[in-house]
């Protein structure tokens, strides 16, 4: 007796290997047997003749730290396939915390992301234990598994102060971070294009490193700069790695910029000659040729640091503002600005706070300002000035080609770089990154079906054995008895994006069923209203 027979499946376990026609038992939240002919009574039955029936899809670098709390159904991942998804990325993380530095992570977290939670933040939770808890109590829709988050590590230590930590500093992080692995952190994370992890040394990570080594957890680094500086930035992150034994992601490797376009070999002789030394090195990527990013990107770096508030201070002193201004065109004219990455006319606004300025969703700057008939970086002081620092924008600067190569490589996992929203509510705003409701049906619809840049068991196998290895997720991304049965089922004829830039709240499609430990989530694309997700330490 089986609490769910799924029928005449065409089964891609996630190892890579070829489809086979089967049937799988599962009971008790487990796959209990995978055969041709299985004569077991069932209380229910899933006929999944003429589609695929998968592990699972693990969303290695995702971002529902704060959304899960708004919507914990996680709409637009699980309707993706998505089952389990590793938060906490690009170090921002709801934890650990101090009382003594609180605001300042509240600062860090606001201004970097579209956080939408950061007045709960201190108020149920201060430890990563405690916040694991709080997590706990929660009913998900999703399977969750949170890392720390370097800049809220530093901050809680540090506030946003700049240069190198003091030894009782040092000590103070280090101390903090092996409590919050201990505690059930599956690592740590940095987004060292942010402040204030770009205030770091690489010293400074290495010691961290070291730290996560001895707990045989994973470093996972949005690293200091993915366009003119990307290849120093690589080998930082490798050196971080080598240097500590630790195991390194890289996150959502890319080349950035029309002038990094076409060096893929540059980049993977860089990863494989690290490979070839020893280094435990994985990356992962996300299939869009726009990044999404904060517009504070494009003023320097001293004009935040200090936190928004300050930055408002400098923005609105006519002789600060002068002086700012001066900056980036210098940087510009030497090729070193945002802005030598991606002009105004490919920077796009995606989310801002105030009413006043909703109708500017969707539009590029350049398109505005000249709406406006104002100075481009006017129209981003002021914009910068009025949301206090929080703008969220896309930005084309990538590739298509070299999507593809690096999608190709066999190391490449699969990822979304998004967090979970939904067509309805509270999450349903903004002219937000597409990747948070498309990136995995698009890997599967667009590069496997139509471009055939990928086998579909490939695909599949990046996106569910490759990352529960990095995770030590033994219990996950492979079909197979004994394993928790999180699988998705999707007809290959169908299934793809639907999101836009444009019109980005469009939950994909021919993603038929979504199953977590054993009970049926999407059936026919609906939501059962089922919530059996789980924070996995």
């Amino acid at each position: 007796m089986c609490d769910l027979l799924i029928k005449n499946g065409n089964v891609i376990d996630g190892s890579g290997s070829p489809s086979y026609l089967s049937n799988i038992a599962i009971k008790n939240g487990k796959i209990e047997r995978i055969g041709t002919s299985l004569d077991i009574n069932c209380d229910k039955v899933i006929d999944a003749s003429n589609q695929i029936v998968c592990p699972g899809f693990i969303d290695i670098h995702s971002h529902t730290d704060a959304t899960i709390m708004i919507n914990p159904r996680a709409e637009s991942k699980i309707r993706q396939g998505i089952t389990t998804e590793i938060v906490g990325n690009c170090g921002m993380s709801a934890a650990p915390l101090t009382t003594a530095f609180l605001s300042e992570v509240k600062d860090h977290l606001t201004v970097n992301s579209d956080y939408g939670k950061t007045d709960e933040i201190g108020k149920s939770w201060i430890t990563f234990g405690e916040y694991i808890k709080f997590l706990n109590e929660l009913s998900l829709g999703i399977n969750i598994m949170p890392m720390v988050g370097f800049g809220t590590l530093r901050s809680a230590v540090m506030g946003l102060k700049s240069g190198l930590p003091t030894k009782d500093e040092m000590r103070g992080m280090e101390d903090l971070l092996e409590k919050s692995l201990e505690e059930g952190a599956a690592g740590m994370s940095t987004g060292l294009e942010y402040v204030p992890d770009s205030l770091s040394h690489v010293d400074e990570l290495i010691q961290l490193c070291r730290v996560i080594k001895r707990q045989n957890k994973l470093y996972a680094s949005h690293i200091r700069g993915e366009s003119q500086n990307l290849f120093p930035a690589i080998e930082e992150a490798i050196r971080s790695g080598e240097e500590s034994g630790c195991r390194i992601e890289i996150s959502h490797l890319k080349l950035g910029g029309k002038f990094n376009w076409g060096k893929t070999d540059q980049l993977f002789d860089l990863l494989e000659r690290a490979i070839s030394r020893g280094v435990r090195l994985s990356w992962d990527q996300y299939p869009y040729i726009a990044w999404g990013t904060g517009l504070v990107d494009y003023i320097p770096r001293w004009v935040i640091q200090d936190g928004h508030q300050k930055m408002i201070e400098h923005l609105n002193d006519n002789s600060t503002r002068k002086k700012i201004r001066l900056e980036i065109n210098k940087a510009i004219k030497m090729g070193i600005h945002a802005y030598n990455t991606a002009p105004w006319e490919n920077v796009q606004i995606a989310m801002v706070k105030s009413p006043e300025y909703k109708s500017i969703e969707g539009k590029r700057i350049a398109e505005i300002s000249k709406e406006l008939n104002t100075d481009p970086l006017d129209f981003v002081f002021d914009l910068l000035i009025k949301e206090r620092g929080s703008v969220k924008t896309l930005v084309f600067c990538m590739d298509e080609e070299d999507i593809e190569t690096i999608m190709k490589h066999p190391r490449t996992i699969i990822a979304s770089d998004g967090r979970a929203v939904a067509t309805y509510g509270e999450l349903n705003k903004g002219s937000t990154h597409p990747r948070y409701y498309g990136a995995f049906p698009r890997v599967l619809g667009k590069y496997v079906r139509d471009k055939k840049v990928l086998s579909l068991e490939t695909a599949i196998k990046k996106m569910t054995s490759m990352p529960a290895k990095i995770m030590r997720l033994d219990n996950r991304g492979i079909l197979s008895s004994n394993k928790v049965a999180d699988i998705t089922i999707f007809d290959q004829k169908t299934v793809c994006d639907v999101a836009t830039f444009e019109n980005p709240h469009q939950y994909s499609k021919g993603i038929e069923k979504v199953i977590i430990s054993g009970e049926v989530i999407i059936d026919q694309g609906n939501h059962t209203n089922k919530m059996v997700g789980q924070i996995i330490k």
